[in-house]
């Protein structure tokens, strides 16, 4: 698989070697590929995919305290209470620039790809909100996969608990389980 290499607004390659904010858990992602979040196009095939900030914007508690009172105002207690669940995991954002671990095809004839996990990612994907809220604001991300045709909830899962290790028993901030 070939590497997509775009560039940021000034000139500089994003990709491998342009590492992202922070260098704590880079090392778990060397076999990925990595793109600017919003030119990803990853393989329809099954894998694991990572989120992980490139640059950060807006202070992760700002953009929170901003997003969660937009949800508030809507007016409508069902769809704050939803929102605000997700909108709250900017809270656990930290120095790590990984942000969530997934996986995509994880149980015997799924059809979900690495390119449908993505495209989730603009209609119903769990940290769909918290992602916006975070583009919106100023945040660089990267989308990074890695094809696993057999398996990948596995690697997803041992990925999780490697992080965990290194992260006092933490997951990815938008990760829930």
């Amino acid at each position: 698989m070939t590497a997509i290499r775009p560039t940021t607004g000034d000139g500089q390659t994003m990709g491998k070697e342009s590492p992202p904010a922070g260098n704590c858990c880079n090392d778990l992602f060397d076999a990925f590929e990595f793109t600017r979040f919003q030119d990803a196009e990853p393989p329809k095939r099954k894998g694991v995919y990572v989120i992980r900030v490139h640059q950060r914007g807006t202070p992760a508690e700002e953009v929170r305290e901003k997003a969660v009172n937009l949800a508030e105002s809507i007016g409508w207690d069902v769809a704050d209470r939803f929102l605000c669940s997700r909108l709250n995991r900017l809270s656990k954002i930290c120095d790590c620039p990984t942000i969530y671990i997934g996986s995509a095809g994880t149980y015997a004839g799924s059809k979900n790809t690495l390119h449908g996990r993505y495209r989730e990612l603009a209609t119903r994907h769990t940290a769909k909100y918290p992602v916006w809220a975070l583009l919106s604001s100023g945040w660089e991300l990267q989308y990074g996969w890695m094809v696993v045709d057999e398996h990948p909830g596995a690697v997803e899962e041992a990925l999780k608990e490697r992080y965990q290790e290194m992260h006092g028993g933490k997951l990815p901030a938008l990760v829930s389980r």
